[in-house]
């Protein structure tokens, strides 16, 4: 059974029983904020998000055996996106992170170290270098932790399909996201967790640690499922696990 296969079996099919076969007892999820300890509490979380969805579409848009990206469909219209990201121990599921886009959501905890110094890069002057990432990962580096908005045209089409934490939209809408972080985020580090390509996509898993003019620190997790055409990314969907 693969990673898409399991989440199908929960998701379409409501076989919470096959969430045994491939997590192991001990497995630990990362989810709004804090951390669910055990198969056990992860089975609950599932019998919460059928409970929630009752009655709702719900669509596998990509996946691998690490990544899945799906979607739910109320009969009202109302969707609710999700990033599910995996980690193997022995061929089975040691842990996962789960990102939700929605405010119904309520945080299970805070749950962070203390952030220190947010300035990245040589000097404090810019952002340091990123190995072992794609291009694309390393161009998005500099964008965020550069905060570099020169270089959207050239990361993005111009056609670009965005999906926000917030809103949805083109590239304008995009630029204005970013903008409203940065501003209320003087202080702010993306460090880029996990990358996945597969069939024309890329996945990344993203730590976002920031610091807000009052000085409040907190920590985000974030996803992005990007789709490149002719070489600049004409698809992005953004999640955060605060909504």
């Amino acid at each position: 059974m693969t990673f898409v296969d399991l989440l199908s079996a929960l998701y379409l099919d409501h076989d919470v029983a096959a969430l045994d076969r491939l997590y192991l007892h001990r497995a630990i999820r990362r989810q709004q904020g804090g951390r669910l300890f055990g198969r056990s509490a992860i089975r609950q979380a599932i019998l919460s998000d059928l409970a929630r969805f009752e009655g709702w579409d719900v669509t596998i848009h990509a996946g691998t055996d690490t990544f899945v990206d799906l979607e739910w469909l109320s009969p009202d219209g109302v969707r609710v996106r999700r990033h599910h990201w995996a980690w193997y121990e022995n061929d089975r599921i040691a842990a996962d992170v789960v990102i939700t886009q929605g405010k119904a959501e309520t945080p299970l905890s805070t749950h962070h170290g203390l952030l220190g110094e947010l300035d990245s890069g040589r000097g404090q002057i810019g952002p340091g270098p990123l190995s072992g990432f794609s291009e694309t990962s390393c161009q998005l580096h500099t964008l965020w932790n550069g905060r570099s908005l020169a270089s959207l045209k050239q990361l993005y089409h111009d056609g670009l399909v965005w999906q926000g934490p917030e809103d949805r939209g083109g590239l304008r809408d995009l630029k204005a996201w970013w903008l409203k972080q940065f501003l209320t985020y003087p202080q702010s580090h993306i460090i880029f967790e996990r990358e996945v390509a597969f069939g024309g996509h890329i996945a990344l898993l993203w730590q976002w640690g920031r610091i807000d003019g009052q000085g409040v620190r907190t920590r985000v997790t974030g996803s992005s499922l990007l789709n490149s055409v002719d070489g600049r990314i004409a698809v992005e969907t953004l999640l955060t696990d605060e909504g």
